[in-house]
């Protein structure tokens, strides 16, 4: 049997896509996978920001077309970039065991940054939120592209003294380094499905089907069921500055959820836990208990076509 593995052309898609490519064949040994690369706007264009390009589906529509011109089998996603709902006659068909879901400093240490005026390089308005709610005297400086260049700036002190980058990719391309402080989701919130990937096929090719369901990760699954459901009633995009940090205890999925104003000023948080809801219900459930504190207010701040305006002056202040 053969597979056409799609994937984005980034040295760490390519590294994901292999680890699944890895995972099928251990599975089967008799497959053939193939790589196919794929083109998207997210990585032809580094430079405009998310708010300008919009941000549903920049980093995925290409793989979904794909998919349903036939031209792939299988799509590898970075699972936090991959809307709640998919195009009719496609589906998440599988999430393998999660990758450290922690952000991770590199420049300097978070007690180091208070009282400082220090650049911090981020692209994420949760990012950019988060570490306003601690310092605000910090000065956001935008940043975008591909992991080993922004890490690099910070490394140089390229225009910035530090950036936040996720630890599943820093470690997946062999770049994590022990000097890199890992932040404590408690206190910082990671990014809902952050760490996770998402494997997705055709809604009718069961072969497929049963061959990605084989390598799926069921705790995985779970908390990122839970956290994109919140995704999903928060009627948030991905680069919305909504925060989660799932943890288990025995059989029992516990789950924190954030949205942080961004200006830092406010930050509105809920817990629940799978001992009362089942995972979507329990994120629907926390979504609903956010949005009557406040929380869509927060977020519409940050919308395309709400204040962008607002938004890009704060990232700039």
């Amino acid at each position: 049997m053969r597979i056409r593995l799609g994937t984005r052309k980034s040295a760490l898609a390519r590294v994901q896509a292999e680890s699944v490519a890895k995972l099928l064949r251990e599975l089967d040994p008799t497959l053939t996978v193939e790589t196919v690369l794929l083109g998207c706007v997210g990585d032809k264009d580094k430079h405009t920001s998310f708010q300008d390009i919009g941000n549903v589906g920049v980093f995925t529509k290409s793989g979904e077309e794909a998919l349903l011109n036939r031209e792939v089998d299988v799509v590898v996603h970075s699972l936090k970039d991959l809307p709640t709902v998919q195009p009719e006659g496609l589906v998440l068909a599988s999430v393998p065991k999660r990758e450290d879901p922690r952000d991770v400093l590199c420049g300097l240490k978070f007690d180091d940054i208070r009282g400082n005026h220090h650049k911090i390089g981020t692209g994420s308005i949760r990012r950019a939120a988060q570490l306003r709610s601690f310092f605000p005297d910090i000065e956001i400086v935008p940043v975008r592209g591909n992991v080993p260049p922004r890490l690099r700036r910070a490394v140089d002190k390229n225009g910035i003294d530090a950036t936040i980058l996720a630890a599943a990719g820093l470690k997946r391309l062999g770049l994590f380094e022990d000097s890199m402080e890992c932040l404590n989701p408690q206190i910082f919130p990671y990014a809902v499905a952050q760490g996770a990937l998402g494997i997705e096929c055709r809604q009718g090719d069961r072969d497929i089907l049963r061959l990605l369901k084989a390598i799926e990760c069921k705790k995985s699954r779970a908390e990122t069921d839970a956290e994109r459901s919140l995704m999903k009633y928060l009627n948030a995009g991905c680069n919305l500055p909504v925060g989660v940090c799932s943890t288990w205890k025995n059989t029992m999925l516990y789950m924190k959820a954030t949205v942080t104003g961004v200006d830092g000023l406010k930050q509105i948080v809920d817990y629940a836990t799978t001992c009362t809801y089942g995972v979507e219900e329990m994120g629907k459930v926390l979504a609903e208990r956010l949005l009557d504190k406040g929380a869509g207010e927060l977020l519409r701040a940050c919308t395309v076509n709400g204040n962008k305006k607002m938004v890009e002056s704060l990232l700039k202040a």
